[in-house]
């Protein structure tokens, strides 16, 4: 895609304030200009408003001021990325933290080398508007036929929000599809509503004549928090620092273009299919920011423990939370942005 002259005025005023900020190492263009560019491997889950970030380093110039040559690779799920990683065809897997949680029960080792943002409030609960459910009481989801991807953060969610409900998972049925099929599923009234992400609920709510509502999600961030990772592997850590430096460069690079210009969504847009100004709506409640904190571990470990009471995995042989902490790989982040890395 074309850069504007104009996006490419901001991107040098942005590399002046961050130099003058201090972040010299950071912005500046890779000292390995004269070497060939690095090939890197990027492998997404799915396409979506949740990889802005990353999208945004990519738009943004930002891996290309590294030396770094980016094929990127688009699939499914997250869980379909990161296959991609421990097999070797990627370098990186963009995922949320629900595929790590259950590489972990099951004997996997992907490594999150960093966590660039996290929201509470993307992934939602929809339902019919004609099923005689309150939006504003959560406990009237008893006794419901609830759709979502079985094993995955939509899943985990509902969960979470029954937790805030005062409910017991028992106090719902289940209803495994697939995030494709949630939308004509509920249309139909197979079910009664799903949880799944806001890109879904506007599908369904056009597919059923706007017959769909959100249950409130006032009071849900101390029950659910996703959060957004590249996943790399040992391999790739220690044979090749340089490239996985040059991501955490890269992906810092773009949360600054987010925090700082207000037009970012225009950046991804067409890549996404989705309108600059739905972009900027649906992210208002992400926070851009790389680093690794105690929450992210925390919440990691309430998410394998809840699966492992679903049968959804096994419970390790060892410590749960010593497991979760061995597949952060926090050390290259605090390299370079050590105020940003508080965990134990």
């Amino acid at each position: 895609m074309t850069t504007p002259l104009g996006v490419l005025a901001f991107d040098r005023r942005q590399l002046l304030a961050g130099l003058a900020a201090g972040g010299a190492a950071l912005f500046a263009p890779s000292i390995l200009r004269a070497q060939a560019p690095v090939p890197v491997k990027v492998a997404y889950g799915s396409v979506g408003y949740t990889w802005a970030v990353p999208y945004v380093a990519e738009a943004g110039g930002y891996w290309k001021d590294q030396n770094v040559d980016l094929t990127t690779a688009s699939f499914d799920s997250g869980r379909d990325a990161m296959q991609a990683l421990l097999t070797g065809a990627a370098d990186f897997s963009a995922s949320t933290d629900t595929p790590l949680v259950f590489a972990a029960l099951n004997g996997l080792k992907p490594l999150a080398v960093v966590n660039y943002s996290r929201y509470s409030r993307d992934m939602r609960i929809a339902v019919r508007s004609d099923a005689g459910i309150d939006p504003k009481n959560p406990a009237s989801l008893k006794g419901r036929r609830i759709g979502t991807p079985v094993g995955t953060s939509g899943q985990y969610l509902l969960a979470k929000y029954l937790e805030l409900a005062g409910l017991k998972p028992q106090d719902v049925t289940v209803v495994n599809v697939a995030p494709g099929n949630l939308a004509t599923t509920l249309a139909r009234g197979d079910i009664d509503g799903f949880a799944w992400s806001s890109q879904a609920v506007a599908v369904a709510d056009k597919q059923t004549g706007g017959k769909v509502v959100e249950m409130t999600l006032d009071g849900i961030e101390p029950y659910f928090q996703s959060h957004q990772l590249f996943l790399t592997t040992d391999k790739v850590l220690k044979e090749k620092p340089e490239v996985v430096t040059a991501a955490i460069k890269a992906l810092y690079a773009a949360e600054n273009r987010i925090n700082s210009d207000p037009n970012w969504p225009n950046l991804i847009a067409e890549r996404i299919k989705t309108p600059p100004e739905q972009i900027r709506q649906a992210t208002s409640t992400f926070v851009f920011k790389l680093g690794f904190d105690q929450r992210f571990l925390d919440d990691l470990v309430s998410e394998a423990n809840w699966a492992i009471a679903a049968n959804l995995g096994k419970p390790p042989q060892g410590d749960l939370r010593s497991l979760l902490r061995g597949l952060i790989a926090d050390g290259p982040t605090k390299a370079l942005l050590p105020e940003r890395v508080t965990l134990s």
